[in-house]
């Protein structure tokens, strides 16, 4: 099994496209669908890049990390532009797990506190996307089915390492805690101004000294791939190291990677120093939008003091991101070299 990968270059936002090569087969897997308006892109990307090299009746496969709009935005209209040649979607639907009298508080508390409550705006906005999703999918009759590390696939194209349902399930009543969010997100407190001189001389202080992933971030799916030279690239959306330790208590091995997509758009709030030695990739890949924060200096030059032979790309640099495992496979397609951060 051979894979071309694309990270798209959409800002803050992710699209990760896997082309799969297995027997003289094409599998076509999507994780994450970008903001709304980043449907066109992300189409306008798969008909000039993979369409014209794949049959027509090559399965689409679609991943849903988790249901925040940087995520789950555009896929509303990539299930409308792909309809049922969508084999699988995958999707942890909220919605599903939330009881709706809770649901009607949050509902209720988001009439309450809309301009002075970020956190309750948040997930009153990820709770309708999520309902609009499902809606469309119904349209089309296509089933939503679990990512859970303990869900059962029934292929090798790929592996879900986290989250499994007994982690997801108390990261939800964590986010959707009636109590906390009628406090929590009115008293967020804005990030000391950014040093420049510090992030490079004390980069694994500053990287150590916060990972504080919001538990919807920690719901997000870790999706592994394995090549057929048996090397390892694990997307990992906006997990953090809740996310990882858990994977790995889990049995999971998501150590020594050849590629490791940076967490939240490469935020100090979502790695550690030990978590980039444990991942160990050959290169880590960042979706960003090239702010202070995204990707955070203190991450990148931490990664360079702890890992000098590993490289590390980002979209705003570069443009969309391509790797191909073997390259002889697919199609060549004139992209210039990207250049490292």
């Amino acid at each position: 099994m051979d894979f071309s990968i694309d990270m798209l270059s959409l800002g803050n936002a992710d699209c990760n496209i896997i082309w799969t090569k297995e027997e003289n087969a094409d599998y076509v897997t999507i994780i994450d669908g970008g903001n709304p308006k980043d449907a066109k892109t992300i189409i306008e990307h798969y008909e000039t890049y993979i369409m014209p090299n794949i049959s027509s009746d090559s399965p689409i496969l679609i991943i849903n990390t988790h249901p925040h709009s940087d995520h789950i935005g555009g896929l509303i209209d990539l299930v409308h532009y792909f309809k049922n040649k969508i084999a699988r979607f995958y999707y942890n639907d909220p919605t599903d797990y939330i009881e709706e009298a809770k649901r009607n508080e949050i509902r209720t508390l988001n009439e309450s506190y809309r301009y002075s409550n970020k956190r309750v705006q948040k997930l009153f906005e990820s709770l309708k996307q999520s309902d609009d999703l499902s809606n469309v999918l119904d349209q089309y009759g296509i089933s939503k089915l679990s990512a859970f590390s303990d869900s059962e696939l029934d292929h090798s194209l790929f592996e879900f390492v986290g989250p499994s349902k007994a982690f997801y399930l108390e990261q939800l009543g964590y986010f959707t805690n009636i109590d906390n969010l009628k406090t929590s997100g009115s008293n967020i407190q804005p990030e000391s101004e950014i040093n420049e001189v510090q992030e490079g001389l004390n980069s694994c202080n500053i990287v150590d000294e916060k990972n504080d992933a919001s538990a919807e971030n920690l719901t997000s799916v870790l999706t592994k791939f394995v090549d057929s030279s048996k090397r390892k690239y694990l997307f990992t959306a906006d997990a953090g190291i809740d996310s990882f330790e858990s994977a790995e208590s889990n049995g999971y091995d998501i150590r020594d990677l050849h590629i490791c997509q940076l967490p939240h758009h490469g935020s100090r709030r979502n790695v550690s120093t030990n978590w980039i030695g444990n991942f160990n990739p050959n290169q880590f890949w960042v979706s960003a939008n090239g702010s202070k924060k995204h990707p955070r200096k203190a991450v990148i030059s931490c990664i360079k003091k702890n890992l000098p032979n590993c490289k590390t790309y980002s979209t705003y640099k570069s443009g969309t991101l391509n790797i191909k495992s073997k390259p002889d496979l697919f199609p060549f397609r004139n992209w210039i070299s990207a250049d490292a951060l």
